[in-house]
């Protein structure tokens, strides 16, 4: 009985050992900078089209910390060749997550022809 209790136990301690760690999904268009490191993942990403025909990006950053982390965003919107389309709300915008925790962040388009974004995070600067 005892053997085969250790026996249990030896198989549930190396299973624990095998526990999933999750890694940050991997978007191009998405830029974390490495001064926020592994601190915050930005996740859930989606771009959805309105009925004005602009574009809307909504995503989620996660704070992977035990305490809160104050950031900035900027969203980059880009036409069908790929160029950026200059608009005053492609500006660095404040923004923070409460430890462990999940804030989400949205962004619309300037105009119709923006069809693909770049999203920028870094650590908040000034604010």
């Amino acid at each position: 009985m005892k053997t085969k209790m250790l026996c249990l136990l030896s198989a549930l301690a190396v299973c624990a050992g095998c526990v999933s760690y999750h890694t940050p999904p991997a978007d191009r268009r998405v830029t974390v900078s490495p001064d926020l490191g592994s601190r915050v993942w930005v996740t859930d990403v989606r771009l959805t089209k309105a009925k004005s025909q602009h574009y809307t990006l909504q995503a989620n950053v996660a704070n992977n910390t035990d305490g809160v982390v104050r950031m900035e965003y900027k969203v980059v919107w880009l036409d069908s060749n790929g160029a950026e389309i200059p608009s005053v709300v492609s500006t660095w915008q404040p923004m923070s997550a409460a430890a462990r925790n999940v804030a989400g962040l949205t962004a619309t388009a300037p105009s119709p022809e923006a069809v693909d974004f770049r999203l920028y995070v870094q650590v908040a600067r000034g604010y």
